[in-house]
C-alpha cells in the first residue's frame, strides 16, 4: 500500500512523521508530504492574538480530506477537541514522557530557587497560556515573555541571551536529541514536575479519512496503544468540558495508580489558570483518584468549576494560621489567596481588634492639600482601605509598601505608582531613588521640601525614619497621620492546630503572647513560626521566640520559603506525575 504522510516541516514534526513511516515499511511504501500551517506562517505573534483555531492542523486536515495525503501525523495536543467531519482518529501510539522541562542559561540557574530553580526576576520565554499561568502561580517574581518558533529556534534564542530560560516538552527534547549529551553547552536542563502538562502532551495522533477502512486498520494494528488512547481521551474530555482550546490555561494528566484491591485506579491531575472559568477566579490545581476515569473527571471538574480553594497544590495539606486582626471585609489578603492557591489550608487567628482614631477623620483633607511632587506613602492594607473616598491630587506620587497594599489601594480607586517589595525600609530607599530621578529629569533640586503623608496605625508611626533623615537628594518632611489603633481582642480566637503560624505585626505578637498561645512544650505549638516585617521579627526575638526566614522580605518571600520547605526536591512533590 502506498501511503502519503502529511506533516508540518518543523524538525520535530519531521521526526514524528519519519518515525511513523519507518514503522510502516517495508510492507508499505510510505512517503512524506510537507505542508505549511497557519501556525508556522504566523510565528511573530502569540497564538492568543491570532483568530481561529487548529493553527497547526487545519491545512493538513484539508489536504487529507482533499485526497492530497492519506495519513496525517499530528502532535496530539495540537488537535482541536472536535475534529472536522469526514476524518477519523485511527490510532494513538504509545505515549512518550508528558513532563515539562526547563532549559536554563547557566548564569540564571539557581538550585535554591523555590520550586523553579531560577534566580529572582529571571526572564522565561513561553507563549503557552498554560505554562505562563503555572509559572506565575509558582513564582510571581519571574518575567514571562512571549516566545514562538519551533524547538531549535527557541533554543537558539535562549543561547543568544534573549531569555534566561525556556519551557519545553520533555518528549520534544528527547526526540530531537537536545537533552543529556545533546544538551547545548552553557545550558542546564531541569524538570518541572509541578507544571501540569497539556492534555495529550507527549502523544502522537494518526488521522485518516473516515472512509479509508483499510489504512485505519493498518494504523490500529501497527500503532494503537490502549493506555495512551485512554489517557489522552480523558485529558481532552476535561478540556472539552471546560469549553477550551489551545488558549485555555489548562493542564491535565491521567495516570494509573496501584490500589489495595488490585484493580486499576486512575489519578487525574489538573491545573486551571486565573480568571477561568469565570473572571476573578484564582489559579488552582485539582486532582482526584477513582476506579473509573469518568468519576475522576467529574470530581476534578466540580473542584475547578466551584472557584473555591481545592486544597491541592505544592502546599497541599499545610495548615497555616495567620495571626492578627483577620481579613478586611470583602477583601481577602494577597497572602491568604496565594497560600490557598498553592493548596494550603489557611485559617485566620484573630487576636487583635482595630479601633478608629481621630486622624481617620482628618485624612481626606490632609490628602487633598498635597501638591505635585509630594508623596502619599501607604504601608498597610488597613491604612489603604481608610483612604476610601479620598481624592489624590494630580502629580502626587502614591507609594505602596507591597503588592497586597497596592491591591487594597486599587480597591478604593487609588493607583500606586511605586510598589515596594521588601518592607517600609526598602520603600524609603525606593522613594529617595524616585525623587532623585525626578530631580535629574527636571534639571534642579526641588524648590521646597518633599512632603510625605504617611497614614498609618499607632504602632507604625516610626516606620519611615530613614527617609526623613536622608538629605542626599532632597529634604523630606514625613507627616505620620495615625488613623487607627490595634488592640488585643476582647475575645480572641481559640488556638487551633497549625503547622505554620504567621505573625502579621509586632502588636499581634504581643496580643498572642498575652493569650498564652506561645510557650514551650505546648501540644499545639506549630512546627514553624514566621514574621511579616522586621518589627514583627524583633517582637518575637524579644519574647525569646525564634522565627524562620527573614522578617523584612515581604509576604511573597514567605510564600517562596514555604514552597522550598514543603516541596524539598521538586521531584518529591506530590504533584509530580508518575
Amino acid at each position: 500500500m502506498k501511503i502519503r504522510i502529511g506533516t508540518r516541516g518543523s524538525e520535530l514534526a519531521l521526526w514524528q512523521a519519519r518515525h511513523v513511516a519507518a514503522r510502516l515499511r517495508p510492507e508499505h511504501e510510505a512517503s512524506l508530504v510537507i505542508l505549511q500551517t497557519r501556525g508556522d506562517r504566523i510565528d511573530d505573534l502569540p497564538l492568543t492574538q491570532v483568530e481561529g483555531k487548529a493553527f497547526f492542523t487545519a491545512e493538513i486536515e484539508r489536504a487529507l480530506l482533499d485526497g492530497e495525503v492519506d495519513l496525517a501525523v499530528h502532535s496530539h495536543k495540537d488537535l482541536p477537541v472536535a475534529g472536522p467531519p469526514g476524518l477519523l482518529l485511527a490510532a494513538v501510539p504509545a505515549r512518550a514522557a508528558a513532563d515539562e522541562r526547563l532549559l536554563v542559561r547557566a548564569d540564571a540557574h539557581d538550585p535554591a530557587g523555590a520550586v523553579v530553580p531560577l534566580r529572582p526576576g529571571a526572564r522565561v520565554g513561553t507563549s503557552s497560556p498554560r505554562r505562563q499561568a503555572q509559572l506565575a502561580a509558582l513564582r510571581s517574581d519571574l518575567q514571562l515573555a512571549p516566545l514562538r518558533g519551533n524547538v531549535p529556534t527557541r533554543v537558539r534564542r535562549l543561547l543568544e541571551g534573549r531569555h534566561d530560560a525556556i519551557v519545553l516538552a520533555q518528549a520534544g527534547l528527547e526526540r530531537l536529541g537536545l537533552c543529556g549529551e545533546g544538551l547545548p553547552a552553557g545550558l542546564v536542563e531541569v524538570p518541572l514536575p509541578l507544571c501540569v502538562p497539556a492534555p495529550a502532551q507527549g502523544a502522537l495522533a494518526l488521522q485518516v479519512r473516515a472512509d479509508d477502512a483499510a489504512l485505519a486498520e493498518v494504523c490500529r494494528q501497527r500503532f494503537a496503544d490502549a493506555d495512551a488512547e485512554q489517557a489522552c481521551a480523558v485529558e481532552r474530555q476535561l478540556l472539552s468540558a471546560l469549553g477550551g482550546g489551545c488558549n485555555l490555561p489548562l493542564g491535565a494528566h491521567l495516570s494509573v495508580v496501584p490500589a489495595a484491591d488490585g484493580r486499576r485506579h486512575y489519578r487525574l491531575l489538573a491545573f486551571l489558570g486565573a480568571d477561568h472559568p469565570a473572571p476573578g477566579a484564582a489559579a488552582r490545581w485539582a486532582e482526584a483518584t477513582a476506579a473509573d476515569p469518568q468519576q475522576a473527571i467529574a470530581a476534578v471538574l466540580a473542584r475547578l468549576r466551584s472557584g473555591d480553594a481545592t486544597g491541592c497544590g505544592p502546599l497541599a495539606g499545610l495548615r497555616v494560621a495567620l495571626v492578627g486582626s483577620g481579613e478586611l471585609p470583602g477583601a481577602p489578603s494577597r497572602l491568604a489567596r496565594r497560600l490557598a492557591t498553592l493548596g494550603a489550608q489557611v485559617q485566620h487567628e484573630i487576636v487583635l481588634e482595630i479601633r478608629e482614631l481621630p486622624g481617620r477623620a482628618q485624612l481626606p483633607a490632609r490628602v487633598a492639600v498635597l501638591q505635585p511632587g509630594d508623596v502619599l506613602a501607604v504601608t498597610s492594607r488597613q491604612a489603604a482601605v481608610r483612604l476610601s473616598g479620598c481624592c489624590v491630587p494630580a502629580g502626587v506620587l502614591v507609594a505602596a509598601v507591597g503588592a497586597a497594599t497596592a491591591e487594597s489601594l486599587a480597591a478604593v480607586g487609588i493607583t500606586a505608582e511605586l510598589v515596594g517589595r521588601g518592607g517600609a525600609r526598602e520603600l524609603a530607599v525606593a522613594l529617595r531613588e524616585s525623587v532623585a530621578a525626578r530631580v535629574a529629569r527636571d534639571g534642579g533640586p526641588p524648590q521646597r521640601a518633599v512632603r510625605v503623608l504617611f497614614p498609618c496605625g499607632e504602632a507604625a508611626r516610626d516606620e519611615l525614619p530613614a527617609l526623613a533623615a536622608d538629605r542626599t537628594v532632597a529634604d523630606f518632611v514625613v507627616e505620620a497621620l495615625v488613623c487607627y489603633r490595634s488592640v488585643p481582642a476582647a475575645v480572641p480566637d481559640p488556638l487551633r492546630a497549625a503547622d505554620v503560624r504567621v505573625y502579621g505585626s509586632a502588636v499581634a505578637v504581643e496580643a498572642a503572647l498575652a493569650t498564652g498561645r506561645e510557650f514551650e512544650g505546648a501540644a499545639t505549638r506549630p512546627a514553624r513560626r514566621f514574621a511579616l516585617g522586621p518589627g514583627t521579627a524583633a517582637a518575637l526575638a524579644n519574647a525569646g521566640l525564634s522565627c524562620e526566614a527573614p522578617g523584612d522580605a515581604g509576604p511573597e518571600a514567605l510564600v517562596q520559603h514555604l514552597l522550598r520547605v514543603a516541596t524539598g526536591a521538586a521531584s518529591q512533590s506530590s504533584l509530580a506525575p508518575p
